[in-house]
């Protein structure tokens, strides 16, 4: 990854920041890392092999989780999708949920919903998983071999942050102009050397067509 000072070398006039961001494995509810867990993205790089007895919470409800599942159940892997909404993937449009039915019903796969993920513990050679739910104070464990999170993911933003005092605007957006289709103005240090903004998951988690949007009405002005 580049660092400030390769930035720098090249004196830019503008710098976009679309460093992506790394995959969550914070969960809301407990406040803390969850050491016991792996990530959808383990699982789709090969990173780490699917376990015998997987649980996948599927807290964004995108297409990680659903890769993710289909990769552990083509190796044989009992599944179980979790998710704490009232569907599984909302984020994945019909024409594209139909391939991943298709590839998941004749395999050991089951699907819950409207219940949470608080916690994951060890127990000897098993992990125990504290469920919940959004609708009551219901509560049940539950044990797997490997839990798998879909979480989102967590801006990696350090580039940005090292070039923000070098910048003119200080990183920041005029969302008035964005808005307006008008060019950014903002001047918070007279002596920057460049215009510094960021885009995609270096920001927040979001989908590949919103870090693209945020290109566009930042680039079409500049």
């Amino acid at each position: 990854m580049a660092e400030a000072d390769d930035v720098t070398a090249l004196s830019p006039d503008v710098v976009i920041v679309a460093t992506g961001g790394m995959p969550n494995i914070e969960l809301f509810e407990s406040g803390a890392e969850q050491a016991n867990v792996v990530t959808s993205w383990d699982i789709i790089s090969g990173d780490v092999k699917p376990a015998e007895n997987v649980l996948i919470y599927d807290e964004s409800g995108d297409h990680p989780g659903l890769q993710a599942a289909e990769i552990a159940a083509d190796a044989g892997s009992k599944v179980e999708i979790m998710t704490p909404d009232r569907v599984f993937a909302p984020d994945i449009m019909a024409m594209n949920l139909v391939p991943y039915m298709r590839a998941l019903q004749d395999k050991d796969v089951t699907f819950t919903v409207t219940r949470r993920l608080l916690e994951v513990t060890r127990d000897g050679n098993k992990l125990t998983a504290t469920i919940g739910t959004d609708y009551s104070d219901h509560t049940h464990e539950a044990q797997y071999d490997q839990v798998v999170v879909n979480y989102g993911t967590l801006p990696l933003a350090d580039l940005y942050f090292d070039l923000k005092p070098l910048s003119s605007n200080g990183g920041a957006v005029d969302q008035g102009a964005l808005i307006d289709g008008q060019p950014q103005h903002i001047i918070r240090n007279p002596d920057g050397a460049f215009q510094l903004f960021r885009i995609g998951d270096a920001v927040s988690a979001r989908n590949t067509h919103a870090a693209i949007y945020d290109a566009l009405r930042l680039m079409k002005d500049i």
